[in-house]
């Protein structure tokens, strides 16, 4: 079964919802204004025509964005509606095709405000964003070599909000990750079940340090964050007293 609220994101849905409210509105007071409007579905027909342009793609802040360039479906009906010097069934639909382009920049602008509403509503400094529900999260030895240790969930929900975000020496990781199997991994375990903030979209991996008392989050979109607990979440081995 497809679960639609693992990949639903609210910013996108709230923007993408907004904006065609915007452009259903300024249809309706078109088709409302304009002189001996045509049928209603031609209009819609031609608006939905006229949404077809060429874009120039790019991601920005983890979303796919487009800009539209060229109106492609704007020049195509232009030519069919006004061809044997029929140049009054153009200008009847005329305002339908161009509000259709206008549309992908409606569309185009509020993807951009999608961005702050995702920074507002699910803050990336904020390690309960990647992992809200840990209730069914387990450990995952990700080294060979590494000890054996358990969770202590109780203590990992009751630091969530104590954790401080730091900087780490990716470049440096990546190194060691590069290695042979004799070395000593820095984040020998993966913290696998745990489920991201609702409606945010999120989906990451996190890897759990040596001592237990850090967390290094990648997620599907953004940068990696690293956090570090007072005390260690782990329990066995040395990550009790670590």
């Amino acid at each position: 079964m497809f679960d639609f609220e693992k990949y639903m994101h609210a910013p996108s849905l709230i923007a993408t919802a907004s904006s065609y409210i915007l452009i259903g509105t300024l249809f309706a007071i078109i088709y409302r204004k304009k002189p001996a409007s045509p049928k209603l579905w031609k209009a819609i027909l031609v608006l939905v025509l006229g949404m077809f342009a060429f874009h120039f793609t790019f991601n920005l802040a983890g979303e796919v964005i487009s800009i539209p360039i060229l109106p492609i479906g704007v020049a195509l009906l232009s030519w069919f509606l006004g061809r044997q010097g029929n140049a009054a069934r153009w200008q009847r639909f005329r305002r339908f095709a161009w509000l259709g382009f206008l549309s992908n920049f409606i569309v185009f602008a509020f993807a951009l405000l999608a961005i702050p509403i995702d920074g507002m509503m699910y803050p990336k400094n904020v390690p309960s964003t990647y992992m809200m529900d840990v209730k069914k999260a387990s450990l995952i030895a990700s080294h060979p070599h590494s000890k054996e240790e358990t969770l202590n969930k109780a203590k990992l929900e009751k630091l969530m909000g104590k954790m401080k975000q730091k900087k780490i020496e990716s470049e440096s990781w990546y190194n060691r990750i590069r290695e042979d199997g004799d070395h000593k991994e820095k984040f020998p375990y993966i913290l696998n079940g745990t489920t991201a903030a609702k409606g945010s979209g999120l989906k990451a991996i996190i890897f759990i340090e040596e001592d237990g008392r850090g967390i290094l989050i990648t997620p599907n979109k953004g940068r990696q964050v690293y956090f570090r607990l007072k005390e260690s979440i782990l329990t066995g081995g040395d990550g009790e007293n670590g």
